[in-house]
């Protein structure tokens, strides 16, 4: 991986872009590293969440490599697009939680991969925004949408309308990120909470992600369904046994991994 790094600390997988002194920009040759990550290397890990992050202390991702799209032709940026999209679905339905760290600018395709995470974690000087509109163009990794779905229509058309960037505090106060932290704590932050769901049941974690996914746009009765047989489902494993046990025997429980 030319443009990425990766550890595995306990049971978390930590995955950074690492183009800092491109202020790790996105480019298709990093795009299609975190793909190949996200579909041929996760499900090997055995972890219970993945960290995303940006390399160094200036950026998160701070958008799109605008040298290269500038050199792109009409079916080199449906290309470019389609893979963007495909790489912010891949982290939304991922089989772990996915917590996106952000360490500085989030901009552009920055912030749509950040949407796309299960939770943000904000260091202070996190600077968040949709800028695409002052380069004509617009968001194109599904910023459209997630933000609309995380914020609502009316906050997300100023954002996206006026490209305007917003502070981390604004962030929290709009309940764009979950927590702020200095940046020296962000990725110990984001551990901690990584543990926690690891020592949950695996099964249980994943199918809540399922149907929260699932159900969020899909009429009441139609979500109301998909939990009862999320329910169900977990309801069948040994980790539905060991936990129920543990908790009347009064001990942690002890659920495979």
């Amino acid at each position: 991986m030319n443009n990425l790094s990766y550890e595995k600390w306990e049971n978390i997988g930590i995955l950074s872009i690492n183009r800092p002194d491109k202020l790790n920009a996105l480019n298709s040759e990093t795009l299609k590293e975190i793909l190949i990550f996200l579909t041929h290397q996760l499900n090997k890990e055995n972890i219970a969440a993945l960290i995303l992050t940006g390399a160094g202390q200036k950026a998160f991702v701070a958008g799109a490599d605008i040298k290269e799209m500038s050199e792109s032709n009409h079916v080199d940026i449906g290309n470019y697009i389609e893979l963007g999209q495909k790489v912010s679905l891949q982290l939304e339905q991922a089989n772990v939680v996915t917590i996106a760290a952000v360490n500085g600018f989030a901009l552009g395709g920055g912030l749509e991969m950040a949407l796309a995470c299960d939770f943000i974690y904000a260091a202070n000087n996190a600077v968040f925004g949709l800028p695409e509109v002052s380069l004509g163009l617009i968001p194109g990794f599904g910023g459209t949408q997630r933000l609309a779905r995380c914020l609502g229509t009316r906050l997300a058309k100023e954002m996206v309308f006026t490209g305007k960037k917003i502070d981390s505090d604004t962030a929290l106060r709009l309940r764009l990120v979950n927590e702020v932290h200095p940046q020296s704590q962000l990725i110990e932050n984001c551990k901690k909470t990584a543990l926690k769901i690891g020592k949950n049941g695996p099964f249980a974690v994943k199918e809540a992600k399922k149907a929260i996914n699932n159900g969020i746009e899909a009429p009441i009765h139609n979500a109301l369904e998909l939990e009862k047989q999320a329910f169900q489902t977990v309801f069948a494993t040994e980790d539905r046994i060991e936990g129920i046990n543990a908790f009347l025997e009064k001990r942690s429980a002890s659920f495979s991994q």
